[in-house]
């Protein structure tokens, strides 16, 4: 029973990976129109059709690397442009923008390592451990979120001209 079992699962198996096939056909009826069907409808009226599958697809572009022999983007002549000085002024101002974010995002990591350790300082006495976490869980939470807002801000800052 288990042989029999095995070797119908197995043709099974076998018979699903298998590609589909099937034959197309191109007819026209009597008054010109074409019908494209997978049907036989008429031998004298219809014509079979090759009809080659490609299953491979193509691979993925990486649209942030150029291929060999790529031509280079070419911007337009009434593209709007930025002169270097005007670009440096937003940059400048960008940078101080994000050095008063980075202060203000400090000043917050500060005040939620202060209250998280306010709360662990509270006496646990009867509380369970697990009650514990589950209170100090969104205080360890603001200060995981505070610390990577740092870490953004400071990329941003280390990504200016």
């Amino acid at each position: 029973m288990t042989t029999r079992f095995s070797v119908v699962t197995l043709c099974a198996i076998l018979a699903s990976a298998m590609p589909a096939w099937g034959q197309v056909y191109r007819c026209t009826d009597a008054e010109g129109r074409v019908t494209i069907t997978n049907v036989l409808i008429d031998k004298t009226s219809c014509k079979r059709m090759q009809v080659e599958v490609d299953n491979v697809a193509p691979p993925p572009i990486d649209s942030g690397k150029r291929r060999p022999g790529a031509a280079a983007a070419v911007t337009p002549p009434d593209f709007p442009s930025v002169s270097a000085d005007e670009q440096n002024v937003r940059n400048d101002a960008r940078r101080t923008i994000l050095n008063q974010e980075l202060a203000d995002e400090q000043r917050k990591l500060e005040g939620a390592r202060n209250q998280l350790i306010a709360q662990e300082k509270v006496p646990a006495g009867m509380e369970e451990a697990e009650r514990r976490e589950a209170r100090l869980r969104p205080f360890r939470e603001t200060v995981a979120r505070h610390e990577r807002n740092i870490e953004d801000l400071n990329r941003e800052i280390g990504n200016l001209r």
